[in-house]
């Protein structure tokens, strides 16, 4: 049987095109680097890409919350610190002043330093960190601490809540970024001790010195058991970030191999398919020209 001209023109033409899109499709892969530039190009790979694509994502989310979490460790533990010097000072000054060879003008003089260093005390309670208190728990945009008088003794008011602020590191796991005031310095008693001692000074009340230097002792204590946790904390969140770093190289690995080009092969297969493109041009001017001495005969 023989095969019409217009159809095998057609099948000629059918042919030099899918050998054409095959060509575009190599060097758009060669170009772009990716095997997968649409998802027609390989559904299955597309699918995985973007499953890997989130995952990334999360795990960059991730990464951000630790450092967010590593800021607050950061400013939270030199407020604690610089706190904890203060109640030094303060202690030295009550050592100084629980002797007989004080009078009630040097502890008059004592009391001025020791509310100074309580107004300190509150002032390092309420640092903020790019414009959040960090002690206030999820009250971060409300100053947790103000100075207020109970019983005739000036002391400190809490005004956050009992939350800690905390920051997602992975499916359903939180870390504790910054505790809350009140665990942090209320439970303390930091400003009760101090606002208390101010008062003992101002009466010259030797026995009531004597008792705040007790309760100084249980504050640098306290104080220094919060700070251990920070610690504790940014421990764990160096370790977090280590696993993350791991999980992210991991992703991008599995990335890679889902949707990039092995430009050595695809340079393989473009040389093989021009060749072929070649010469089905060549048999297709044949087949032209033998149509044409057909038509003559």
């Amino acid at each position: 049987m023989r095969v019409g001209t217009a159809s095998l023109y057609a099948g000629i033409q059918q042919r030099l095109q899918r050998l054409t899109a095959d060509l575009d499709s190599l060097n758009e892969k060669i170009a772009s680097g990716k095997k997968v530039n649409r998802p027609s190009d390989d559904p299955i790979a597309t699918v995985e890409a973007m499953q890997f694509k989130t995952a990334t994502r999360q795990m960059d989310q991730y990464g951000r919350n630790l450092k967010t979490a590593g800021s607050w460790f950061t400013a939270s533990e030199s407020a604690l610190s610089q706190t904890l010097d203060l109640v030094a000072r303060v202690h030295e000054i009550a050592v100084t002043m629980n002797s007989d060879n004080q009078n009630a003008q040097t502890r008059d003089s004592a009391a001025v330093e020791v509310g100074e260093l309580l107004d300190q005390a509150i002032s390092l309670g309420n640092t903020e960190l790019s414009g959040r208190y960090i002690f206030s728990g999820f009250e971060t945009a409300t100053a947790p601490f103000t100075k207020v008088m109970v019983g005739g003794v000036e002391t400190a008011q809490y005004n956050g809540d009992t939350n800690d602020f905390q920051v997602q590191i992975g499916k359903d796991e939180n870390l504790t970024a910054g505790k809350n005031g009140q665990t942090v310095l209320m439970d303390s008693t930091l400003f009760s001790t101090l606002g208390s001692l101010k008062k003992a000074l101002e009466d010259n009340d030797l026995d009531g010195v004597n008792t705040q230097l007790g309760n100084l002792t249980s504050v640098e204590d306290y104080l220094n058991n919060q700070i251990a946790d920070i610690g504790g904390r940014q421990n764990r969140a160096e370790v977090k970030a280590n696993i993350l770093g791991q999980l992210q190289l991991d992703l991008q690995d599995r990335l890679s191999q889902a949707e990039d080009a092995d430009i050595a092969e695809v340079m393989i297969q473009l040389n093989s398919k021009q060749v072929i493109y070649q010469a089905a041009l060549a048999a297709a001017a044949r087949v032209s020209q033998m149509s044409l001495l057909d038509y003559l005969n």
